[in-house]
């Protein structure tokens, strides 16, 4: 084994299966909205499956000097037998840069990794035991779609790696590692093309550079040649084990700004927990994203959803840091049946609570146990946590589920609109079940998964369990109650006002419809409803609702729940969007003394600032009748 290194691909023998390479595919998913979100997935994935023990896991991207790209001459020993197969018939290529273009790049590199370890000559698998040391280098340069990860890692697929080429526009990457075992310094790199024709011979889709002995690709391992490689392209590891990835010609939609972007929303929680710091070099200049510069980056940043990351990053940094005794717990479901969500899940005490908190528009944090029915051996507890708050600024539900640190973009659990909510997987045994149901890109949490399906007793049921868990309890929290009395903190108050008989209306025949001005005052205005608190009176076409004065233990918080009487059980329960919705014509809400917290479908939250507060609703279709339940709190 002599020479330069070199690219090389394998000439194609007669009868060979023709089989392009269509990996790169399982990385264009709607969850994912660029392939920076792509590569960044990716990158930080694989390397968090790498970190050592203890070790804080330190990203570094950079973007060199318009100065320091590779001219001509600097950039042949690097492209030196590739330039041939890139131009060749059929090489899938659609946006080849010219042969004169400097040669710009990106680089990603990991520390406190234990870099590609392995023996770079093995070819194949070998007989696995616990004794056999795991080969990261023979995984990650000479197989695709096959991973010897083990089960509670990120990665299953052995796919991630592929993204590093997609980013290129010559479908190429180099990889440079310092190994933690040994210290060897090593180099290679590969190129995916399809299988192309070159002086009437079909190569294989796969390339690679290096040294070659008999036609098998070695790494470089040359010191020399490795110090020339790594000044050429301002590599930043001096000897510091871990990998560095330099995607060559990369595509234009790669930006530093996509970049930081990219990280913030797909790793905040590792950002936020200190198990991750990210830089971002461009032009010499350097963005550092941690658990301290974080939030000042997103506060001078011009995003247009800078401020939802905010309001995220708050909610995520809350529930990180609060003691876990201060978590409400739910009831661990059956171990013997599928889990799924019913009232006896939570204790009326602990959902009054949550309630209490919930509708005054603070955060809650609730522990979710699980049982986890492996299908080759005894079912395990886990468990997972719930972060949920209301934000009625949102347009609609802001839903994240995060598995060890990666944001699981593409799950949804159907959230109403103004919940802000965030699940967080960090358990092994869950979190084992969870990564088994993934897709490639780790977007996806798929009951028919080939290596989730039937490898779990009740499988499919814990994965919607892990979904719609946060759903029922909003639903929980904001379902008027029926014969049940919440303690809140201290007193809890409902009244009702009474069907329209109890109060007639002295202008007979009037066709009056929804939201018909009209004061009410002049409609002889009675008091249906009165206690030592608040006092509910019966306007046309609406009511209002008012303190009776009593300031020296008047609740602070007011839920109030509206709907048409109905011939036969709950109206509330039966209300539906189309008989009104508080926040949209034709109902129209005055308060004075109270601060409207909450207002949407047939509940108005309100924050009592004053005992003689006023709150007058009205627009109500006044020849239906109007049932109104209010609940409120000491908290």
């Amino acid at each position: 084994m002599t020479g330069c290194p070199t690219w090389k691909f394998r000439q194609m023998q007669p009868g060979e299966m023709n089989i392009d390479p269509i990996e790169a595919e399982f990385f264009s998913t709607e969850a994912l909205g660029s392939l920076a979100d792509a590569l960044v997935r990716e990158a930080i994935q694989n390397s968090l499956d790498a970190r050592l023990p203890d070790e804080q896991l330190r990203i570094r991207i950079s973007f060199p000097n318009p100065d320091k790209v590779l001219n001509r001459e600097r950039k042949n020993p690097y492209l030196r037998g590739l330039w041939e197969h890139l131009n060749a018939n059929r090489s899938g290529l659609t946006n080849l840069p010219s042969s004169t273009e400097p040669l710009n790049y990106v680089v990603l590199e990991d520390f406190g990794t234990r870099g590609l370890q392995g023996d770079p000559t093995q070819s194949e698998d070998v007989d696995l035991n616990v004794s056999t040391a795991r080969n990261d280098f023979y995984y990650f340069w000479r197989n695709v779609g096959r991973s010897r990860k083990h089960a509670a890692e990120l990665g299953r697929w052995g796919l991630g790696k592929t993204v590093f080429p997609a980013a290129s526009r010559i479908n190429a990457f180099f990889a440079f590692s310092i190994r933690a075992d040994d210290r060897r310094t090593v180099l290679m790199g590969q190129a995916v093309l399809k299988i192309h024709k070159l002086r009437d011979q079909r190569f294989y889709p796969y390339g690679y550079f290096g040294q070659f002995d008999n036609g098998f690709a070695l790494p470089v391992e040359d010191a020399a040649r490795v110090d020339s490689f790594s000044h050429d392209f301002l590599i930043s590891r001096q000897d510091e084990p871990g990998l560095s990835v330099i995607v060559p010609f990369p595509v234009a939609e790669l930006t530093p700004r996509a970049i930081l972007a990219s990280i913030i929303r797909h790793y905040f929680i590792p950002i936020i927990s200190g198990d991750i710091s990210a830089e971002v070099v461009d032009d010499g200049k350097s963005e550092l994203l941690d658990a301290h510069t974080l939030d000042s980056y997103i506060s001078r940043d011009s995003w247009d959803d800078a401020p939802r990351l905010g309001r995220l990053l708050e909610l995520a940094r809350w529930g990180v840091h609060l003691p876990r005794e201060e978590y409400a717990r739910l009831k661990a479901p059956p171990a013997a049946k599928a889990p799924r969500w019913d009232d006896d899940c939570i204790s009326d005490d602990a959902l009054a609570k949550l309630r209490g908190r919930f509708n005054a528009g603070q955060p809650i944090a609730v522990n979710v146990p699980v049982w986890v029915k492996p299908a080759s051996s005894d079912h395990v507890p886990s468990q997972f946590d719930v972060y949920l708050e209301r934000d009625d600024s949102l347009s609609s539900a802001e839903e994240h589920f995060v598995r060890d640190g990666i944001t699981i973009a593409g799950v949804r659990a159907a959230m109403q609109k103004g919940i802000r909510m965030l699940v967080l997987v960090r358990d092994q045994p869950l979190s084992e079940l969870l990564g088994d149901s993934e897709n490639p890109a780790h977007t996806e949490w798929q009951e028919r998964s080939p290596k989730f399906k039937d490898r779990y007793h009740h499988g499919p049921f814990t994965l919607r369990y892990v979904k719609n868990v946060s759903r029922e309890l909003v639903r929980a929290m904001t379902r008027p109650t029926e014969d049940r009395d919440f303690d809140l903190l201290r007193d809890v108050f409902a009244l009702d006002i009474p069907t329209e008989d109890a109060v007639k209306d002295p202008r007979k025949g009037r066709d009056d419809k929804p939201g018909t001005e009209d004061t009410g005052e002049t409609m002889g205005v009675e008091t249906v409803g009165s206690d030592r608190f608040f006092q509910l009176q019966k306007l046309h076409g609406g009511f209002r609702l008012s303190g009776n004065g009593d300031g020296k233990a008047m609740p602070r918080i007011a839920a109030v729940w509206v709907a048409y009487e109905v011939r036969r059980g709950n109206p509330f329960s039966q209300y539906q969007l189309p008989d009104f919705e508080l926040d949209k014509t034709p109902i129209v809400m005055q308060a004075e003394h109270a601060k409207i917290t909450r207002r949407g479908r047939n509940l108005v939250v309100l924050w009592i600032q004053d005992p003689h507060f006023r709150v007058t609703v009205k627009g109500f279709d006044v020849h239906r009748d109007i049932r109104v339940r209010v609940e409120a709190s000491a908290i």
